[in-house]
């Protein structure tokens, strides 16, 4: 057979037999007297069995392995544990892709009920929008914008439990905390433009509150239900504080939120 007989036999195509080839999955038949390669039964049925091992999912850089391995008898387990391999790899695909489908179609599920694309709870993103839009003072106002975009961040990292984001969106949702909560962060607002070292005492004390308010929610009785992330937060701060200027411009505002990240990483530890 011809490299095209051989190709319409296989119902491949000749390019692909060529790719095999260069690979070296398929050896190349010598050539005739006329210069043309002539191929076998033999050339046939490797070929076939390639195709059907990636056909399978084997991807075609193991397949010479398993192909030999599956006419040696001695080499059976060999067999075996390339094989549990690949679906165990499969399995962890399936899973990934279920995990993706899920999270799609909870999106679309909340895109058709007029929700707003996000990764926090739907609650604590309506909370947060009615903060922003219920807000007259600027600073107040953009204090609420950092928070709700600093809260993103924690959800998308992964390193913050979607317990956390629930309670704090139920204590926001409560009228009583809601109040208290606001205006804390009215006063947290209000530090901004000032130097640290003429408000160091109200800076002393809009951090405490805060940490104390961030604490409520770490109380499962196993450490807190965020201790990984206080502690890669000390981290951060500790190893890049310039970020946390970026993140933070105004120096007392950031030196609020350093003390409140040490505060609760201090009692996540002691916990």
């Amino acid at each position: 057979m011809r490299i095209g007989e051989l190709a319409s036999a296989a119902d491949t195509t000749v390019r692909t037999i060529r790719h095999y080839h260069r690979l070296g999955l398929l050896p190349e038949p010598p050539r005739s007297s006329n210069g043309y390669r002539v191929y076998s039964m033999e050339d046939l049925v490797r070929l076939m069995r390639i195709r059907w091992l990636a056909g399978a999912g084997v991807p075609l850089g193991t397949v010479p392995t398993v192909i030999g391995t599956a006419r040696d008898s001695e080499a059976s387990d060999d067999l075996t544990a390339d094989l549990e391999a690949l679906i165990a790899d499969l399995d962890a695909q399936v899973h990934a892709l279920d995990g993706k489908r899920r999270a799609l179609s909870a999106m679309l599920d909340g895109h058709r009920r007029g929700e707003t694309l996000s990764p926090l709870p739907e609650p604590l993103v309506k909370t947060f929008a009615e903060l922003i839009d219920g807000e007259t003072d600027p600073r107040t106002r953009e204090v609420f914008e950092h928070e709700r975009d600093s809260f993103e961040l924690v959800a998308l990292s992964g390193q913050a439990p979607p317990e956390f984001l629930e309670a704090v969106s139920m204590a926001l949702s409560d009228p009583a905390q809601r109040e208290s909560v606001v205006a804390l962060y009215r006063r947290f607002g209000a530090l901004a433009g000032h130097p640290p070292s003429g408000v160091a005492a109200e800076i002393d004390a809009v951090a405490e509150a805060m940490a104390e308010f961030l604490t409520a929610f770490g109380q499962d009785g196993e450490g807190g239900l965020f201790v990984e992330w206080v502690a890669a937060a000390a981290t951060y701060v500790r190893d890049g504080e310039s970020m946390m200027a970026e993140v933070l411009p105004d120096p007392a505002q950031r030196a609020v939120a350093l003390r409140v990240i040490a505060r609760v990483a201090e009692g996540a530890v002691q916990s």
